[in-house]
């Protein structure tokens, strides 16, 4: 009879000794794992902090479109040809003297601080907020639908 409580107390006390919270610490099973293995294990699991509002996710961040144009070995004109190639973008126009810009497809895959990366360049490249009226629309050629405007307050997306 004793014989049949001690199995479920074995795998009671398993389960106890075993279960702790989800975290990056040493577990009390991690006897294989010396002490100095869990220091500095710090990481980003995740490309934006996602307590930050979104205005202000992006103000640390020190970046210029000049860095992607100088690691991609060319000109600006040849990064935005590589992004038509890559279905980001898919072309330029002006529709009522209002600058349009229809976005491809992988430009849904980037992450939000790459999208406002790509507009900045695109920007930096073809100075259009430089004249009026001083921004350009997104839109997106398959629902044709403005989802958002790029002005001299940076990527606004609706």
């Amino acid at each position: 009879m004793t014989r049949f409580y001690i199995l479920p107390l074995i795998l009671a006390s398993i389960i106890v000794l075993s279960s702790s919270a989800a975290e990056a610490g040493s577990k009390f099973f991690s006897l294989w794992w010396w002490e100095s293995h869990w220091q500095n294990q710090d990481f980003i699991p995740y490309y934006a902090n996602g307590t930050d509002p979104h205005n202000t996710q992006w103000d640390k961040t020190e970046w210029q479109p000049t860095d992607w144009i100088t690691m991609s070995g060319g000109t600006g004109v040849d990064l935005v040809n590589r992004w038509y190639t890559a279905k980001i973008i898919n072309r330029q126009y002006y529709d009522d003297g209002a600058p349009y810009l229809d976005v491809g497809i992988n430009f849904y895959h980037l992450s939000g601080l790459d999208k406002r990366r790509v507009m900045d360049t695109v920007n930096y490249v073809y100075q259009i907020t430089e004249k009026q009226p001083k921004m350009f629309f997104l839109k997106d050629p398959q629902t044709d639908k403005v989802i958002g405007y790029y002005g001299t307050d940076g990527l606004i997306l609706q």
